[in-house]
């Protein structure tokens, strides 16, 4: 289906409104900046107020009589400079009742500030004036709106009939004449579509255009909604082929909201089919069905193709700036995950879990290829965010055993999802294998234990209030010498000290606690009590 090209609707312009009756039988004269003949007028406003510039909106065309007008030059310069700064379309000055002529200072000011001044030699009717230009203006956007009307119906039966984001920016660019760019938020030009220029030129014109450089074209864009408040770009279209009119703009804000319906109807259809499998992988634990059945759900699902063991992962957490996994944002996300994991020849089935974790199953042709899909897994994930969402920190990752069958996996899917909160307060890595036994893990799960609280308590606060009294090293030190198993020259070395300082800070420990740091059992329980901290609320 092809729009055919309507006549633009054209605004009022000056030059128009010189033309009609009401205007004529002033005999109007262009005295000052005749290329404002091509202003588009707005509205008309009569005033004889001297500081009348500060009500206008710009594309008015003003009329007076020139009653208000101040006499000294200086003031008639002021007038017509915040007159030319308000972007008014033209000043009519009506002579007769109170000017005989156009002051030489008002001619000099507009030349001097590019305002089209025009002359009446004749006195008119200023209410006919201004209603026979409302009435053209009127007439001029109800046709505007029936043609946007024609257009939006076009536009939306091309949608219905199949058609993708893709046509319809092709036929907006044929109807407004003139290129079309689709740029989403944050990741630049999604999609052009040409009208005359070649591709060069059109990309081209966007570079300079996205630049903010004074050679771009002249431009009308919309924000395409994502929902709410949100934005998932803008749609831009470059008078780089012809002019721009009030209906290239109508145009693009009758295009955008189909695109936008576009665009959320296949990030919703994404984001509806990882929550479906999403509910698939969790409910894996709790399944009656057999292997067999639970495997062919699988495959309707879209996992396929040959395995010895299925490896389950789970990631979540991550930097605020990209929003947990289970945000809208993560559909494209996702979607470049699946696709690249495809390519791979890596059976893989992704879904959402119940706190917005991503759940991933994939599947291995050894149980021996364990680590190296999951670091293969966990790369794509990297390179997806980066693509789609920016550089910022991945999320958390957590990697449970090789599993035999489906009920297993969902077994360690379940363990990956408890490990993943507890392994985001670990040292970064690029995974976490939650099959090796974990001292933090064991630590979080006892986070709300008020004995685990009290004990932490008693080894660190007189530590932590002494730091609050002096320079803050005693904690810090005491945690190096436990990281290092109490040796001390390697602690030493960690901390860039001297054997001497470090064995005064430790002797200062000694003292404030009361207790051998020598004895095996006291540096571990100083360790425990350092690594529960991290989880604990204490000052």
């Amino acid at each position: 289906m092809c729009i055919d090209h309507l006549s633009h609707a054209t605004a009022v312009s000056v030059g128009d409104a010189l033309k009609i009756p009401e205007l004529r039988r002033g005999v109007p004269e262009v005295l000052a900046h005749e290329a404002g003949l091509a202003n588009e007028i707005r509205w008309v406003h009569a005033s004889e107020v001297s500081n009348i510039a500060s009500l206008l909106r710009g594309g008015e065309l003003l009329l007076s009589t020139g009653m208000g007008l101040d006499r000294a030059a200086a003031g008639q310069d002021r007038l017509v400079r915040e007159l030319a700064e308000r972007r008014i379309a033209a000043l009519v000055i009506e002579l007769g009742s109170s000017l005989r002529v156009v002051p030489r200072g008002l001619l000099r000011a507009a030349e001097r500030h590019g305002l089209c001044l025009i002359a009446l030699n004749r006195e008119v009717r200023f209410v006919e004036v201004t209603e026979a230009i409302h009435r053209m203006l009127i007439d001029q956007g109800g046709e505007l709106l029936r043609r946007a009307d024609r257009l939006h119906r076009r536009f939306t039966a091309l949608m219905l009939g199949g058609a993708g984001v893709t046509e319809v920016l092709a036929e907006l660019a044929r109807f407004v004449r003139n290129p079309v760019f689709l740029e989403r938020a944050g990741h630049g030009l999604a999609y052009h579509a040409r009208h005359e220029s070649d591709d060069e030129t059109a990309l081209g014109a966007w570079a300079a255009f996205s630049r903010g450089l004074a050679t771009a074209p002249e431009a009308t864009e919309e924000r395409v909604p994502l929902g709410g408040e949100e934005s998932w770009g803008r749609l831009v279209v470059l008078a780089l082929d012809g002019p721009l009119d009030g209906q290239a703009q109508v145009a693009v804000e009758r295009a955008v909201g189909l695109i936008a319906l576009a665009l959320m109807r296949r990030e919703e259809e994404d984001h509806l089919s990882t929550r479906q499998r999403g509910d698939f992988l969790l409910g894996l634990t709790g399944t009656r069905a057999g292997e067999a059945e639970v495997a062919a759900r699988a495959a309707e699902l879209g996992f396929s193709g040959a395995w010895e063991r299925l490896l389950p992962l789970a990631a979540g957490g991550g930097d605020p700036r990209t929003g947990p996994p289970g945000d809208v944002a993560w559909v494209a996300v996702k979607r470049d995950l699946r696709l690249s994991l495809d390519r791979a020849r890596i059976p893989a089935i992704l879904g959402d879990g119940e706190d917005g974790e991503l759940l991933f199953v994939v599947g291995l042709r050894h149980a021996a290829d364990r680590e190296r899909v999951a670091g293969t897994a966990v790369e794509m994930l990297r390179e997806a965010l980066t693509r789609r969402i920016g550089s910022a920190p991945p999320p958390t990752v957590a990697v449970a055993g090789a599993a035999a069958g489906w009920r297993e996996a969902g077994l360690g899917l379940r363990t990956a999802v408890a490990a993943l909160e507890a392994a985001g307060h670990e040292e970064r890595r690029p995974w976490h294998d939650v099959t090796e036994p974990s001292p933090d893990r064991l630590l979080y799960s006892l986070r709300d234990s008020a004995d685990l609280r009290e004990f932490t308590e008693q080894r660190l606060r007189p530590l932590i209030e002494a730091d609050s009294r002096g320079r803050g090293e005693l904690v810090r030190t005491l945690g190096t010498l436990c990281d290092n198993a109490g040796r001390r020259a390697e602690t030493a070395a960690a901390l860039e000290v001297k054997r001497q300082s470090l064995y005064h800070r430790l002797n200062r420990i000694e003292e404030i606690t009361g207790c051998d740091l020598s004895d095996g059992d006291v540096l571990l329980s100083f360790h425990v009590a350092l690594r529960a901290r991290r989880f604990l609320e204490l000052a």
